[in-house]
Parts: structure tokens; C-alpha cells; sequence
């Protein structure tokens, strides 16, 4: 973990405002605008992995130590290791869509970074060199036997090709965690993992973390009826398994891959007993608080994710539901504070926009999240363009609710469903918040217990979950503000009945937060 000391320099946000743009080799770098402008193209960059990557250009090559990076760059604030490997491993993607084969990130073992390549010769725009706004407090590493082996002075045992391999494998296993971690749905963090059980196959934790990978990927609602993923994670779990039968990531695995088969309560159980084992876990945590939320327990959910916010802080896993949760309770102000500083620091991040954009649409603020959707650099990446065009007719209709308006959303949201039942959530939400509670029941069953795998009829489906697919039981969105009218409604006992929901809460003897209201 790293721990922020009296002798550090903090590089603050003020600093990133204003610090003129310069020249670094082929690179133009404007920390005001956190953009990176290089021969092979440009990137937007968090104004966390901005500070980072001008620590490491302003050492001019030296190495910079994990501690002064955590000290400076994080200035305040108690965070992991995984913070700092998430941070270097974007800002070695930068190098790569920038500049390729320009300049890179060097790792040097139990110390520190060191960034190598032509971008050192660095020069301001007007031909100076750039003067940082702020120093480092450097460790001499002479003397030790860490300094000596930096140096070279050493034997050449550290560099051999055994110990580069272990220095990659470590590499990998970070960089797979840290995307796991930032959470943004990409299949990079399994692409890293397969990488590293390709070198260690014998490795279980390896193994354990690239199951988990798979699985939180074949859970997406995107990824329906890909059935590559889920057959790799049964491989990857069963051998990691048989390395470490408690190896909690694996053990993760297995209960997503058991879900199609269990009830919401089995699951449950599988979830708080790995959570026993590992407490600090926080992709059982997020499984958990997703099946929560899905159960109308947003309450309970929001506590655990101000519990794994507690173990890493600036995970954007982790901060995107904190907005959101605080929102579906009622905390509005303090929903916008957490999602304008995830927006601040994670800005391309697809759930952090989404989460922006949801919760302008639905607290009297459809302009702004039309906005949203009129540019590039804000506007969610997972709308389909037919949910973009559902959306600008739904917005208008949200702001100014007229009759004619409300008709045209429902007319639009019907006949975009029938095109692509994906966007059932997006009309079933827009048509509650209109007060079109008919039609929002119509899409909702249709979704959740008619169209429901392996089902038949309604009555086979009450209670009993499908044989070959979870993703449609992710169903937050029925607890949510906007789908108040919709659950006041009679009707709404009899869909919670279709899924399973009300035996969840007959078997759990407790009832979901809008009950208690």
C-alpha cells in the first residue's frame, strides 16, 4: 500500500492547470487540457495517470520509487499498490497510441519506475526547456544493495532471462488486476490474464483471476449467448482449483458459472461465503452488491460498496456505484459530487458516463444529458446508435412532458424494443417516469418472464431461473427512482413472482427497500 509522507512534493490538480504545454521528443504534452498528442495519434488522459507520467518525464530518466510516486501523485490519500499499477500500465498504453517504440516505462524491481526513450529530450514550445512546477524528493539509492544493482553494479544474476520472466509475469498480473478493477466491461483484463497463465499455467492465482475475468465478461448483458468465455473460465476455475481448492477469485468463478442453476439466495450464500474467507475481496463485493441491488436491496449494496471504497479508494469499479447507489436512496447532492469527480478523474471511462448520464436524465435534468449525447467526449460508449435515437425522443419527452410528446415516447420506445430487447431497460424506465405504466408492464414481462431462457409460459416460469444465461436476471433498474410508478403498481408483485423475487424475499423473511419506504 502507498502512504503519503511529510517529505513528498503533492502535485496537485491546480499544478496540471498550470503548467503551459511544452514539447517532449515527437510528443506535444498539455497537462491543462491532460492531452497526449504523438505521431501515431492522441489521448485523453486522467488527471491521476497526467501526474504520474510528468513525475516520471521530469526525473529526465532517473528512477522514481513507488513511494514518491504514491507520495506526490496521491497526495493525502491511503491507497493500493493496484492504484499505481493501473496508473503505469495506462500510461504504457498511451506510449503505445501515441508514440510506438518511443519511449517506455521501465520497471525496476521492489523499487520504482523510470521512463526511457526519445521523449527525454524535451523542450518547451518556444525551444526552453520546460520548467515543472514542482520537485520531487529523491532517495539515493547508492550504498545499497538495491541502489547497486539499478546501477548495474551488482552480479547479472537480477537481469537474467529467469528473472525478466518473473518480472513480466508480475507485470501481467497486476495489469490484469488493475483492469479488473477499473471495471470499464473491455476484455483487455482477460486478453493480460491469458497472457500470464500462458507463462505460469501452474500458477493459481493466475489461473483463479483469469476465470473471474471471463466470467465477469460473459455476465455482461452485451455479451448474451457467448458461450467461449464461459467454457474458458470452467477451465480456468477447475485448474486453479485443483492448485488451491480456496482460492477465493476461483471460487468466484464457479458460482457465476453455477448461477443459470441457483436461486438469488444459493447465490448469495456462495457470494458471503467467499466474502468470509477473503473479506477484502472486492469482486465478491461487487457480485454481491450487484445481486443486491437486482433484489431491490440498494440500501444494503450501498454499504458494501462504501466498504470496498474503504480497501481501494480510487478503484473506478468501485466509484461509479457509489454515485449511482447514492442516487436510487435519495442522496442527489451527493450522487452528483461522487460522479463529477469519477467524470474528473476516469472522463473516458464507458459505466462512470453512463452513470453521469442516467442521473441527469432522471432528477429533471434531460437537457444536460441530451448534452451528453450531442458530443463525443461525454456521451456513454455502450449506446447502441438505436438507444442513441431512443433517446432523443425520450429526453424531449422527459423535459417538457406534453401529451404529444409522452405519445411519441411510448410509440418509439415500443417499436425499438421489438427491434432490440436490449434497450428494455431504457424504455421500460423513460415510460414508468412518464406515468405510462401500461406499456413499461408490457416490456418489462416481455423481457423478464416470457422471453426468459428456457421458458415456455409464465407459469413455468415463476420462481424457477433459467437454464442457460444470467444476464437476464441483472434487473437494478426495476428498483430505481424512475421506476417508482411502476412498482406502486399491482401488477409489479405479479413480475417479481415471474423472476423469482418474491421467493427471494419469502426465503430471506425480509423485503425489499421500496416495501420499507
Amino acid at each position: 500500500m502507498g502512504c503519503i509522507g511529510a517529505t513528498f512534493d503533492v502535485l496537485k490538480l491546480a499544478d496540471l492547470a498550470g503548467r503551459a504545454d511544452f514539447k517532449a521528443g515527437p510528443l506535444h504534452v498539455s497537462p491543462a487540457r491532460r492531452l497526449i498528442e504523438g505521431p501515431a495519434g492522441k489521448a485523453t488522459v486522467e488527471p491521476i495517470v497526467m501526474k504520474v507520467f510528468l513525475l516520471l518525464l521530469d526525473a529526465g530518466g532517473s528512477v522514481v520509487t513507488r513511494d514518491e510516486l504514491f507520495g506526490s501523485a496521491w497526495g493525502g490519500v491511503f491507497v493500493g499498490d493496484d492504484s499505481l499499477n493501473r496508473a503505469i500500465a495506462r500510461v504504457r498504453k498511451i506510449a503505445a497510441e501515441t508514440a510506438p517504440g518511443l519511449f517506455e516505462i521501465e520497471t525496476i524491481p521492489r523499487t520504482g519506475y523510470r521512463l526511457i526513450g526519445e521523449i527525454l529530450a524535451s523542450e518547451g514550445l518556444a525551444g526552453e526547456p520546460p520548467a515543472p512546477r514542482w520537485t520531487i524528493s529523491r532517495r539515493l539509492l547508492l550504498g545499497s544493495a538495491a541502489g547497486m544493482a539499478v546501477a548495474g553494479l551488482t552480479g547479472v544474476g537480477i537481469w537474467s532471462s529467469r528473472s525478466r520472466e518473473a518480472r513480466r509475469f508480475d507485470e501481467l498480473l497486476a495489469k490484469g488486476i488493475d483492469g479488473l478493477e477499473f471495471g470499464d466491461g473491455s476484455d483487455e483484463p482477460a486478453e493480460t490474464l491469458r497472457r500470464a497463465v500462458a507463462m505460469r499455467p501452474q500458477d493459481a492465482e493466475a489461473q483463479g483471476l483469469l476465470a473471474c475475468a471471463l466470467m465477469i465478461n460473459a455476465g455482461n448483458v452485451n455479451r448474451v449467448g457467448s458461450s467461449t468465455p464461459v467454457e474458458d473460465a470452467k477451465r480456468a476455475a477447475d485448474a486453479s482449483l485443483r492448485l488451491d481448492p480456496n482460492n477465493p477469485n476461483a471460487r468466484l468463478a464457479r458460482i457465476q458459472l453455477e448461477r443459470p442453476t441457483l436461486d438469488l439466495a444459493g447465490t448469495e450464500d456462495g457470494l458471503r461465503n467467499v466474502l468470509a474467507s477473503a473479506p477484502d475481496n472486492i469482486f465478491a463485493m461487487r457480485l454481491l452488491w450487484n445481486l443486491l441491488q437486482s433484489a431491490g436491496r440498494s440500501r444494503d449494496a450501498l454499504q458494501l460498496v462504501q466498504r470496498a471504497i474503504a480497501i481501494r479508494p480510487l478503484a473506478a469499479a468501485n466509484n461509479f456505484p457509489l454515485g449511482q447507489l447514492l442516487w436510487i436512496v435519495g442522496r442527489i447532492a451527493e450522487a452528483d459530487r461522487v460522479i463529477e469527480r469519477a467524470m474528473q478523474f476516469w472522463p473516458t471511462h464507458r459505466y462512470v458516463r453512463f452513470a453521469r448520464f442516467t442521473i441527469f436524465t432522471f432528477t429533471g435534468r434531460p437537457r444536460a444529458a441530451l448534452a451528453m449525447l450531442d458530443s463525443n467526449d461525454t456521451r456513454p460508449q455502450g449506446f447502441s446508435p438505436a438507444g442513441v435515437a431512443l433517446w432523443r425522443v425520450s429526453l424531449p419527452a422527459l423535459d417538457h412532458p406534453s401529451a404529444s410528446n409522452i405519445a411519441t415516447a411510448r410509440r418509439a420506445s415500443l417499436d425499438a424494443v421489438k427491434r432490440d430487447p436490449k434497450l428494455a431497460s431504457q424504455a421500460v424506465l423513460t415510460l414508468s417516469s412518464l406515468g405510462e405504466v401500461d406499456a413499461a408492464l408490457e416490456i418489462a414481462n416481455d423481457l423478464l418472464v416470457f422471453r426468459a431462457p428456457n421458458r415456455s409460459s409464465p407459469r413455468e416460469a415463476i420462481g424457477r431461473p433459467p437454464a442457460s444465461s444470467i444476464a437476464w436476471r441483472f434487473t437494478p433498474w426495476l428498483f430505481t427512482p424512475p421506476a417508482a410508478a411502476l412498482r406502486a403498481d399491482p401488477r409489479f408483485k405479479t413480475l417479481c413472482d415471474g423472476i423469482g423475487l418474491t421467493d427471494y424475499w419469502t426465503h430471506r423473511a425480509i423485503k425489499p427497500d421500496y416495501q420499507l419506504a
